[in-house]
């Protein structure tokens, strides 16, 4: 495995409340949403993507928490696409962030090429409760 070339990055909001969907003795459920400005750089240069975003995860008490996230993207221009991922958490501490995978589908020829990519996204919380983070995604080699 290989980290290839940084190809956007941004900062991301929460989009409104979580919503609490499970307490246990594993932890607590929640589904969420954020959006995202994102600036692309390198391969993706002059492709500045919105993200739009939906997702399920689970905080244990302690430890790495989990999560799916699914959403759409938009180019400036008006090209389109979706995006699935997995993510791993670190929700509270001294350096909160998550890192996962995620994968993209498009039928716009310009974004053709991110049908096969596979990022490498990095979410770093700006503020104890992720309202806002930054983002990286790097592509995955």
């Amino acid at each position: 495995m290989t980290i290839g070339e940084k190809l956007w990055e941004g900062k991301g909001k929460s989009a409104g409340p979580s919503f609490i969907k499970y307490v246990g003795m594993e932890g607590v459920g929640q589904m969420y949403s954020w959006n995202a400005q994102l600036k692309g750089m390198g391969r993706a240069k002059g492709m500045d993507l919105n993200f739009n975003a939906t997702g399920k995860s689970m905080t244990p008490p302690k430890g790495i928490g989990h999560a799916k996230t699914q959403g759409m993207f938009m180019t400036m221009s008006g090209d389109m696409g979706v995006f699935k991922g997995f993510d791993m958490m670190r929700m509270a501490g001294k350096n909160p962030g998550a890192a996962g995978l995620y994968s993209f589908m498009t039928m716009s020829e310009k974004l053709g090429w991110m049908n096969d990519l596979i990022g490498v996204v990095t979410f770093e919380a700006l503020d104890p409760m992720w309202n806002e983070m930054s983002i990286t995604i790097h592509e995955w080699k």
